[in-house]
């Protein structure tokens, strides 16, 4: 293997900016990919009984319109970071606020219970930026859900990333833990994603060994477990590549 000892050096620091940037961009798109999710496999055999109980199919609606207003007041609020601090005024989450708090109420004893929980984590760290708060409301909506729920891995890892950013150092070493045990298992639908997380995370930490090791395992992996064509084992050819290190990769 050789690389140039010098670019990992100055690599190395930009991957913790990059890392963080990452896991906020995930901190969204989990609810929005759960509801799409939801939309296709409604259509199931499986999920026929499911679907004509009238509690799950009302709750299911209030999931759509709750997906539709939080897409806008993710707008509204990047606009007004545009704006000076002064014209600042709105609460552009308000809405989104009073209709989940509305349709959550309303379907407590639905089974789609969890991703109502799961908003209200989304909220708390978009408006007040509580990410403790968050974390703990994350832990509630996924103690919820049962882990043969082809939702449960996504969350868990949505929890994971979440907890890497704590400042509570107990907090975040539990998930890295948690990470490793995910990224290692070639029989989770999210071990691609988490082996990627992982890299990022420990490049940005300053251990790029053990990043193009993480890297180097992820750009063989296969894609046999995705429910979508991994975008991360393509990424990680090209990390390596950036870094000069010479390996076959198998296709």
């Amino acid at each position: 293997m050789k690389h140039n000892n010098d670019t990992v050096k100055n690599m190395s620091a930009g991957y913790s900016q990059s890392f963080m940037q990452y896991t906020q961009i995930k901190y969204v798109r989990e609810l929005i990919a759960a509801v799409i999710l939801f939309a296709l496999v409604s259509c199931g055999y499986a999920l026929v009984t499911w679907y004509q109980k009238s509690n799950n199919v009302q709750a299911f609606a209030g999931l759509v319109e709750i997906s539709k207003s939080y897409e806008k007041s993710l707008e509204a609020a990047r606009k007004q970071q545009e704006l000076p601090e002064s014209e600042q005024v709105e609460n552009p989450f308000e809405d989104t606020e009073l209709l989940l708090e509305a349709i959550a109420k309303q379907h407590t004893g639905s089974s789609l219970s969890p991703f109502f929980v799961f908003y209200q984590a989304d909220l708390v760290l978009q408006k007040e930026g509580d990410l403790a708060q968050a974390i703990t409301l994350m832990k509630k909506g996924l103690a919820q859900l049962p882990k043969k729920s082809i939702y449960y891995d996504m969350f868990n890892l949505k929890l994971i990333k979440m907890s890497l950013d704590s400042k509570d150092e107990a907090v975040a070493a539990s998930a890295v833990q948690d990470l490793k045990l995910m990224a290692d298992n070639n029989e989770n639908y999210y071990y691609q994603d988490a082996l990627h997380t992982l890299a990022l995370y420990q490049a940005s930490q300053g251990d790029m060994s053990a990043a193009i090791v993480s890297w180097k395992k992820l750009a063989i992996t296969q894609a046999d477990k995705a429910l979508v064509p991994s975008p991360f084992v393509a990424q990680a050819q090209e990390k390596l590549k950036s870094l000069h290190i010479d390996m076959n990769v198998s296709n």
